[in-house]
């Protein structure tokens, strides 16, 4: 094979592709840890837990107890559907990787994949938002009251720490 002048040379080339591939390396660690941190041992019952987390300020702004019980309604539905999920996105990842094997790069192939894992993704992200708004709409007032002032203690301290 050889360069074509005026063309980007072959350096660059695998320098990019090897990017790519430490990219979605660090992509696929995180799916990974979004689908499987909160069903590993003692980590499931963490106050901390993954479907915690995923829910932002809002997870951590709720007591211990509203947590719990919305991570038991999260962990159901993933039972439910996550191996399917998980099918999915194994499916996604392995034609991924046959894309980027191909020569040339089809980056538009390339995208297309990312934009169906991330509606995948979404699709988890969603059932969480619904699981809350929905344990929220249980709350009484005092407990709504008391989940709100969490959250601006939770904000208030962000902003002091950006200070």
């Amino acid at each position: 094979m050889s360069e074509n002048p005026g063309g980007t040379p072959r350096r660059v080339k695998v320098v990019l592709v090897v990017s790519l591939a430490l990219n979605l390396l660090v992509l696929g660690a995180v799916v990974g840890a979004v689908w499987l941190g909160g069903e590993r041992g003692h980590r499931a019952n963490s106050v901390r837990s993954a479907d915690a987390r995923a829910v932002g300020i809002y997870g951590h702004a709720l007591d211990r107890a509203d947590r719990r019980e919305i991570g038991q309604r999260l962990r159901t539905v993933r039972q439910s559907a996550g191996r399917e999920t998980r099918t999915e996105l194994r499916g996604l990842a392995l034609e991924a990787a046959d894309v980027l094997r191909r020569t040339p790069f089809d980056k538009g192939a390339f995208a297309d994949i990312l934009d169906r894992q991330q509606t995948v993704i979404n699709g988890r992200s969603e059932i969480m938002r619904i699981a809350l708004t929905e344990h929220v709409a249980l709350m009484s007032q005092a407990d709504r009251v008391a989940y709100a002032n969490r959250l601006m203690e939770i904000l208030e301290r962000g902003e002091s720490r950006a200070r």
